[in-house]
């Protein structure tokens, strides 16, 4: 929400639903933005966008739940675009369809690997697939604020290599999500 709060006159807010379980248990972040004063926190219960940073949570989880009608799902995982079918549940596949989302998947992991940053550092892929898939705010500012974010967390602690290695995974996040065709077959999958 910073970034969209530091570059728009939009307002902003998060807000997180933590597990108990705290290393290792599911977050659920609400980004609410809009044009008039945001007065309350409240769950989304009618996303745009909706991420999965777990493949694991398509069998536990009913992630899109609140999805809107033709709302953006974007789900990190190291499936290609042919295994979907059988990787996925068909609960999941019926609400794809039937609700006209745009999907795309990601693997941030290998994207991460491939950096040089190992596999569970993936935010900084994640949060550029966010802003190139949602248009949230212009992608050249957000990729700009992202790096100095970068610098600014990591230069002292870890020094330039480690903010090249931020700036390099930010720089593959814009392009690196796959649009998904969804099959009509889909929308009444077993």
């Amino acid at each position: 929400p910073k970034i969209i709060g530091d570059h728009t006159d939009k307002y902003v807010q998060a807000y997180f639903q933590y597990d108990s379980k705290k290393s290792g248990g599911i977050t659920v972040s609400h980004l609410r933005f809009g044009d008039t004063p945001i007065r309350s926190t409240y769950l989304i219960d009618k996303a745009d966008f909706i991420s999965c940073s777990q493949q694991s949570y398509v069998s536990k989880y009913d992630i899109l739940a609140g999805l809107k009608d033709g709302g953006i799902f974007l789900l990190n995982c190291p499936w290609s675009a042919e295994e979907l079918e059988t990787r996925l549940p068909g609960k999941m596949k019926r609400d794809l369809a039937r609700k006209h989302a745009n999907f795309y998947i990601i693997d941030a992991a290998k994207l991460a690997v491939q950096v040089g940053l190992g596999e569970k550092r993936t935010n900084n892929i994640l949060q550029a697939a966010f802003f190139a898939l949602t248009k949230v705010i212009p992608l050249d500012m957000a990729v700009e604020d992202m790096k100095k974010n970068n610098y600014n967390s990591y230069f002292k602690k870890a020094g330039q290599k480690i903010v090249d290695l931020n700036d390099k995974a930010v720089d593959l996040g814009i392009s690196a999500a796959v649009k998904v065709e969804i099959p009509a077959s889909w929308a009444d999958a077993p």
